[in-house]
């Protein structure tokens, strides 16, 4: 007899990643119309309507995919979110592939899903349409093609991590930052021979080629994002001491993940599966070394961790194999990430009200202590909630502000936000309100010019020395309270009129690059 056909099967850890992809990705959609934009999320909606190959803090990419999102998708909340968490199921799926890269197994490949699915960081980041969901997707696929490179030692790989590398710039400059341990490490090990081929320089050549528009658009800009990181640097940056630096970097990676963690960076300065990782162990060591002498978030930190919950869940699955406590073993690894991911989803996701979120937060503060960054500001929720909170009610105050002027003001009036928050949520939120578009001097809004006359003014502002100087006569009309959105605090809106000089000479004084 003529042997059958066998259907197509998946092998059981396939399915565990499929499965575990879907569970993820349906997660976020759930919570995904929740709450209300986040405040980054607004900028990002509107630098996706003036698509260009560059912008004062971002390259072009994720503006580009949100542009694409809303043509294919539409406007609403819910849509907005699905791209960021097919970003983080694409991602969760290249996590366990390092696994399976390190020799891991179908629990181990399991503990991949539910390590990274209770990580807070990422399911924060996957939850909102900005650039670090797709930052760390395309991290994800760097370090797998580097994990192939280190099991086959593949010249060829190169071209791979500098095509990879390319678009990682385009997305978000986050792989610069490794690049000195990368170095580092890789003149360390072995693979420094292959800096005598061409290989690597062929890899370097493409990144080069990839990321040539967006250099050539900041060469045509006179070099913003420069100006951008120098400014950010010197006003921005918190300047934590060590030990806020790890508990901000344990916050955002779960606290209760941490014995993984350790165990992870243990398993990978050893073989795993007859392979030498530790080039991995060297870049995760010398890149967190680097970051806190540079006085960087730790969020920046994340994509590194991944070969580290890898390495982890293969060292559990180890443990666990050929003893009589095996089962025992395996049972309790899988209850600790179930109550881990539960703890961090109910915190880190808008599924709860704020003030329950807030109640659990605090319940649970040694577990889940405070976050210290954004120039020393204490969060005892995540800001990924906190900041998607109250944009309808600035939009609604403005537009009642707005309302009262008088037929003749308002066919002149503008609005101007000395935040780029409040100017996005203007955009996208104001024209149900019939608001005109807003006006800022703050990154990339800058380059967008003044927009209107400057005859009548809506003065959106949180600073001591606001915009309102530039006018003889402004009238305080609202200070909106913010409940939760510590970063935002509670802007004052005035109504301002006869300026002091021409739009453009206000214009001039208006650039605001941090």
């Amino acid at each position: 007899m003529p042997n059958r056909i066998r259907p197509f099967e998946l092998s059981r850890a396939s399915l565990v990643i499929i499965i575990g992809a879907i569970a993820k990705f349906a997660l976020h959609l759930y919570s995904a119309p929740s709450y209300g934009f986040f405040f980054d999320e607004l900028y990002t909606i509107a630098l996706s309507r003036h698509l260009a190959f560059g912008y004062v803090d971002l390259p072009p990419l994720v503006p580009a995919l949100v542009a694409l999102s809303r043509a294919l998708l539409g406007e609403s909340l819910f849509a907005l979110r699905i791209f960021p968490a097919l970003a983080g199921s694409a991602t969760l799926v290249f996590v366990c592939l390092i696994t399976r890269e390190f020799g891991g197994k179908t629990f181990a490949v399991l503990l991949s899903v539910l390590g990274f699915i209770a990580v807070p960081i990422w399911l924060g980041l996957d939850s909102i349409f900005c650039y670090d969901a797709f930052d760390q997707l395309v991290l994800a696929a760097f370090l797998y093609v580097l994990v192939r490179f280190l099991r086959s030692g593949n010249r060829r790989l190169w071209l791979l991590l500098g095509l990879i590398a390319g678009i990682a710039c385009l997305t978000k400059m986050t792989i610069l930052f490794l690049g000195p341990g990368f170095l580092i490490a890789l003149l360390i090990s072995k693979y420094r021979r292959d800096l005598l081929t061409l290989w690597p320089w062929l890899g370097a050549a493409i990144c080069v080629v990839i990321v040539s528009p967006y250099l050539l658009w900041q060469f045509a800009n006179h070099w913003p994002t420069l100006e951008y990181w120098t400014n950010y640097g010197t006003y921005r940056v918190y300047r934590a001491s060590l030990s806020e630096y790890l508990i901000n970097l344990l916050v955002y990676m779960g606290s209760l993940l941490l014995p993984f963690w350790l165990a992870g960076l243990y398993r990978i300065f050893r073989r795993l599966d007859g392979v030498d990782y530790s080039f991995l162990g060297l870049l995760f060591a010398l890149t967190l070394a680097m970051m806190f002498m540079l006085h960087s978030s730790t969020r920046m930190l994340a994509e590194l961790f991944m070969p580290l919950l890898a390495a982890s869940a293969v060292f559990v699955e180890e443990l666990s194999a050929g003893v009589r406590q095996g089962k025992w073993i395996r049972g309790s690894a899988v209850a600790y990430l179930l109550i881990a991911g539960v703890s961090s989803v109910l915190i880190s996701l808008p599924i709860l009200p704020m003030d329950r979120v807030q109640a659990f937060a605090n319940a649970f503060k040694p577990l889940n202590p405070p976050i210290k960054e954004f120039n020393g500001l204490t969060f005892y929720t995540s800001p990924m909630l906190s900041g998607r909170l109250g944009w309808e009610e600035l939009v609604q105050d403005v537009a009642e502000v707005y309302d009262e002027l008088p037929q003749k003001d308002r066919a002149i009036a503008g609005i101007y936000a000395d935040w780029y928050s409040p100017a996005g949520a203007i955009d996208e939120l104001g024209p149900k309100y019939g608001l005109p578009h807003a006006v800022s001097g703050v990154l990339t809004y800058y380059l967008w010019g003044p927009g209107y006359s400057w005859e009548v003014m809506i003065i959106v502002t949180s600073q001591i020395y606001p915009v309102t100087v530039f006018f003889n006569k402004c009238e305080l009309k609202k200070i909106v309270q913010h409940v939760y959105d510590v970063p935002v605090g509670s802007p004052s809106i005035y109504i301002c009129r006869e300026p002091v000089a021409s739009a453009d000479v206000i214009w001039s004084s208006m650039k605001f690059y941090r």
